[in-house]
């Protein structure tokens, strides 16, 4: 008698401690297990109030029962179950997925042991971490932490930045993201959304690369003939050019991947000259180029044409040319200097000679170059101090 006295005394402790924690654990500030105690006869607590999302947690205590969902009596949508609760299958836990009115029964000991739960939908929550992630110019991909109790949608504002469409619950958003060839950073934002909810923002921010030149050809040989000729440059970033030579010019600046156009004069002298092209991006070394002009092969024999003499030779400044069988004709005088720089031209009819003057200018070589309509020929006079 005592022993079963002391036995039937620990079971209603039993049964008293966990209708405590039921009550404690359905508490919807902090919980989100619900405990009922099966005993002989009964469901205790016999009713509940819960959230979608909370679970219902059936634990034997006596007896032989089951915890079987009543046929019409749970909501469109919601699973059914049947579980026995007995001492050798002590409990059954059930997950509230769907809101409405639940009423569940001891199969043997029907209609008299039965239970109810009412399950309101939950408030949709939403949290997105970290705010922002840092990756590298390389591509790669990161990720974010999504925290919510609903379906969630994704999307990125970045055609180089692609994001997991969407989720339901807590859980993970992938961002891949291509390799950024640019020098300058750039971001991508990607919005998250929960019908009902403000949307949340995270942000991948990506590191510009590394600044790139290259320019080539290393050098083009051209004409004696004035033209023009091109550099292929390839850069992620600004560049700018400048040639060394009066006589050669080039595309002064760029952006990215570009075309120096290198326009140069008429080389009237019979040395070949180079101009070099300096190509400048901020942080690398500069990087050159040259252009080569080939000498002059027009009239440079003097003995050719005798009729058209330069004197004195040299001068200290004046000298005339004497072309006295080309009187009639139109010459087409320029003088130019070691550089390739015109300094003086003149167009001449008429006369048996003409007089020039290039005192101001500094002693050294210089050409003169006479086209007579039919050909042209180029003479050399030193200016001397």
């Amino acid at each position: 008698m005592y022993i079963y006295l002391h036995m039937k005394k620990n079971i209603y402790l039993i049964s008293f401690l966990i209708f405590a924690s039921g009550i404690l654990l359905s508490s919807p500030s902090f919980a989100v297990k619900h405990v009922v105690s099966v005993g002989n006869f009964f469901f205790n607590p016999s009713s509940l109030n819960v959230n979608v999302g909370d679970t219902i947690r059936w634990v034997w205590s006596a007896g032989t029962h089951t915890t079987t969902s009543d046929p019409g009596g749970i909501p469109v949508g919601a699973a059914s179950w049947d579980a026995p609760i007995t001492s050798s299958q002590t409990s059954f836990e059930y997950k509230v997925t769907v809101a409405g009115s639940y009423s569940y029964v001891c199969t043997p000991h029907a209609p008299g042991m039965a239970g109810t739960f009412t399950a309101a939908a939950s408030s949709p929550t939403l949290s997105v971490t970290p705010s922002n992630r840092n990756v590298p110019a390389s591509s790669g991909f990161t990720t974010f932490t999504v925290s919510s109790n609903s379906s969630w949608t994704t999307s990125c504002n970045a055609g180089w930045c692609t994001v997991t469409s969407g989720g339901a619950g807590n859980g993970t958003i992938n961002a891949d993201y291509t390799a950024n060839t640019s020098v300058s950073q750039r971001i991508a934002t990607v919005t998250v959304m929960v019908s009902g909810l403000p949307s949340q923002t995270v942000t991948v921010t990506q590191a510009g690369a590394a600044a790139t030149l290259s320019v080539g050809p290393p050098n083009q040989n051209v004409a004696a003939s004035s033209g023009s000729t091109t550099f292929n440059v390839t850069s992620n970033t600004s560049w700018t050019s400048s040639s060394n030579a009066s006589w050669c010019t080039a595309t002064p600046s760029g952006s990215g991947n570009g075309i120096i156009t290198a326009n140069y004069s008429t080389n009237a002298t019979n040395v070949i000259r180079t101009a070099t092209i300096n190509v400048t991006v901020s942080g690398l070394p500069v990087q050159s180029v040259t252009v080569t002009q080939a000498a002059s092969t027009v009239g440079m024999n003097e003995h050719n044409l005798a009729e058209l003499q330069v004197y004195p030779n040299p001068t200290k400044g004046s000298f005339r040319i004497k072309a006295a069988s080309l009187k009639d004709q139109m010459l087409g005088v320029s003088i130019t200097d070691m550089t390739g720089k015109t300094i003086l031209t003149r167009t001449c009819s008429g006369n048996d000679e003409y007089q020039f003057d290039i005192s101001g200018e500094t002693p050294g070589l210089y050409f003169i170059r006479i086209n007579t309509g039919m050909n042209t020929q180029v003479r050399r006079i030193v200016l001397s101090e």
